[in-house]
């Protein structure tokens, strides 16, 4: 089974896509330091994927914010368009 799914869609102020992409970002990093935080030594591989992501994740951050802040600048809206593509997949499947 796979499905896509329109996630955000829309314009919005910066002040508003600021909430909206600033809590997303913030929820995945939450979700991925938690996730670290609660393997074990012999999962250092997922726990490195997990460090990995987040870095990724707050350089996204930093590059949203600054996007919302010329925005906000130039008194101009942001147009978000994102979809979510999920697929059912096997446990062992990567």
């Amino acid at each position: 089974m796979e499905d896509s799914i329109k996630f955000i869609t829309g314009k919005y102020s910066p002040a508003e896509a600021a909430d909206i992409l600033i809590s997303v970002l913030n929820d995945k990093i939450k979700f991925h330091s938690l996730r670290s935080l609660n393997l074990t030594a012999s999962d250092s591989s997922t726990r490195l994927n997990s460090e990995k992501r987040i870095e990724e994740l707050t350089a996204v951050k930093k590059k949203v914010e600054k996007m919302v802040s010329q925005a906000h600048r130039e008194n101009r809206y942001l147009d978000i368009s994102s979809s979510i593509n999920i697929k059912m997949v096997d446990p062992d499947e990567k």
